[in-house]
């Protein structure tokens, strides 16, 4: 159980470190959302590294395999051309006399067609490694773009980092000035901890569930909810109330959460396995079959999580919305979320080339 101070803190913690700076509060809580801030940026870096070495194994592997692949095509292609030599210089004289001393016209096509199967077989051998060793080129540099992505991110996350660090040294000058020391350590370390095996899982949980229940939105479309602005274009109106009943009918785990639409924003905010969490995103129109869902602030148990850990969970869980699960003739134009409503402008494209 957490320690009854650290529960006390957590009450009167604002939404941002940002704020705990501008409001001056107490000091004891900017410490440990600076130290929360820059464990998650060390967990983070940790993860990519580890993925950035697993990257580096595999296309040193693919390297020897694509030099393998290179030397078998040229012995390949040097075997093939001293077969296409021996056919077409008579040095295979044997095989070609063979051909003449064939009984009638049948025998011959018969023995032609052998000999000429023969030669194809290496050809044919020598384009299927040719194909292959294209997809492996392909998936090579798949996963060289994978690992300068990957870096890219590592450097933009170790600039975070080093930019906490700097502030490490005035962090610990802060414990310093505490009358405990201590104590404010021990709940630093608590934090760290309780995050890592409680909080990261119940939040994997929760957006997994969420993205899953996403992929089934779809059913909300219904005739009531739809209203016709015109012969091609719709609004789909569903009603926060609506969609907080459809998340519980799918997921019990949603029983305890509220999501709102207000300005523009999807707000989620309850608690999940006694994590509190709060969840601020917008929706941005990417094209006219896809919203694509951005986590703007994300809290655990009132402190902000890092851009590095909102970006872990958006990478691997989607919560976009697809109007091509209501109908592939479905396009949508936009979203307002606003007055308690979600409001999708949708756009029906009819088949065989119909146009308006």
């Amino acid at each position: 159980m957490r320690t009854l101070m650290l529960c006390l803190l957590l009450l009167a913690l604002p939404l941002t470190a940002t704020a705990l700076a501008q409001e001056q509060l107490p000091l004891e809580q900017l410490i440990l959302q600076q130290h929360f801030t820059q464990k998650e940026l060390e967990r983070t870096l940790t993860l990519i590294r580890q993925e950035e070495n697993r990257l580096h194994g595999e296309i040193a592997q693919l390297d020897l395999d694509l030099q393998r692949k290179k030397l078998v095509m040229d012995a390949m292609r040097r075997h093939a051309g001293e077969v296409a030599k021996a056919y077409y210089t008579g040095e295979r004289a044997n095989l070609l006399t063979l051909l003449f001393d064939t009984k009638n016209f049948n025998d011959f096509l018969l023995l032609f067609d052998f000999l000429q199967i023969l030669y194809e077989r290496d050809l044919t051998k020598l384009e299927a490694y040719q194909k292959e060793r294209a997809a492996m080129t392909s998936l090579q540099a798949e996963r060289q773009n994978r690992l300068t992505l990957l870096q890219n991110l590592r450097q933009q996350y170790e600039k975070q980092l080093a930019d906490m660090l700097a502030i490490q040294a005035e962090k610990e000058k802060n414990v310093q000035m505490l009358s405990d020391p201590t104590s404010v350590q021990a709940l630093m370390d608590h934090l760290v901890t309780d995050w890592r095996e409680r909080g990261l899982p119940a939040f994997q949980t929760f957006f997994n569930e969420l993205s899953n229940v996403m992929f089934q939105i779809s059913e909300l479309a219904t005739p009531d909810r739809i209203q016709s602005n015109g012969l091609f274009t719709h609004t789909l109106t569903i009603r926060q109330d609506e969609f907080n009943r459809f998340l519980v009918s799918k997921d019990e785990l949603f029983k305890h959460t509220q999501f709102s639409f207000d300005n523009n924003q999807l707000i989620v905010e309850g608690s999940y396995d006694q994590v509190h969490m709060r969840l601020v995103g917008t929706y941005e129109l990417v094209s006219t079959k896809a919203l694509k869902f951005h986590i703007n602030e994300l809290y655990y148990d009132g402190f902000a999580l890092p851009a590095s850990t909102i970006e872990e969970l958006q990478k691997t869980y989607d919560l976009g919305f697809y109007p091509e699960l209501i109908s592939s003739n479905i396009q949508v134009e936009g979203i307002t979320l606003a007055n308690q409503e979600l409001k999708l402008q949708l756009k029906i494209n009819l088949p065989f080339g119909f146009k308006k």
